[in-house]
């Protein structure tokens, strides 16, 4: 199934995505950008690579399960914007709500974390960039990428020492 959400849709989400993070150095959170041309490190882009594979088929997984989610509310067939918007309203992050989707991204964002802080300085990765940029960069994920984009925030948070959790 192909994901409802507009271009301009998709294109708000990634950049909300992406820039919301930045917002949070003020309270000492672990937030910077790297340099242009900047990889990561070895151990980031073996543990991408496992990433892609899961959130590729969490993202099918999720949309087929928001057609469920929109047929549970609305019935089979096809539905008018005006009625998809109403099931939207309860679950605002659309097929970015499915448990399995946010799992993965949750438990990706805590291993990108712990592995900056075995590397050096210059191979750390924003999670943020390592799971959605790096993302954008690949080709065939433009399906994951539309999911994602309909995350209103990523589903993170910080302790009161600044570590994610």
């Amino acid at each position: 199934m192909a994901l409802a959400i507009s271009e301009a849709g998709v294109k708000a989400g990634i950049s909300r995505l992406l820039e919301s993070p930045l917002t949070l150095r003020s309270s000492g959170a672990p937030v910077w950008i790297p340099d242009p041309g900047f990889v990561g490190s070895r151990k980031h882009r073996e543990l991408f690579s496992q990433y892609c594979d899961e959130v590729d088929e969490a993202a099918a997984v999720a949309l087929d399960w928001w057609t469920e989610t929109l047929e549970a509310h609305l019935g089979p067939g096809e539905h008018t914007k005006e009625e998809k918007m109403k099931v939207w309203r309860n679950r605002p992050a659309g097929p970015a709500s499915f448990p399995g989707l946010v799992a993965i991204v949750r438990d990706y964002w805590l291993a990108c974390d712990r592995l900056n802080r075995e590397v050096i300085q210059g191979e750390r990765v924003p999670p943020w960039t390592f799971l959605l940029a790096w993302l954008l960069d690949e080709k065939d994920y433009e399906q994951c990428v539309g999911v994602l984009a309909c995350m209103p925030y990523w589903p993170i948070g910080l302790d009161r020492d600044g570590n994610w959790v």
